[in-house]
């Protein structure tokens, strides 16, 4: 997982150059259901619930989403098969 976490840190969202550009949603009255997202805090790379609801707040009609695990947010201590457990009671 080293070779993500660190090509995650050199991902820089260019916030000027996003908004040089403003489109329409296509038909912002469809429900859609986005099937992917991950949540973590990677040195460099925040994506928490605040990135997600800008990321679909932008006049799709965004009713779920999915969440898919990262390998983040694992428990330090306790056993070692417990503890990717630490991922879903973060996202809960």
């Amino acid at each position: 997982m080293a070779d993500a976490k660190e090509s995650l840190s050199r991902i820089k969202e260019d916030t000027g150059w996003l908004e040089q550009v403003t489109e329409a949603a296509l038909e912002p009255e469809l429900p859609i259901i986005d099937p992917h997202h991950h949540l973590w805090d990677f040195p460099g790379n925040r994506y928490f619930l605040d990135e997600l609801l800008a990321d679909t707040g932008g006049g799709h009609n965004v009713v779920a989403t999915v969440f898919v695990e990262c390998m983040a947010m694992y428990r330090a201590d306790g056993p070692e098969a417990l503890r990717p457990v630490g991922e879903t009671e973060f996202v809960n």
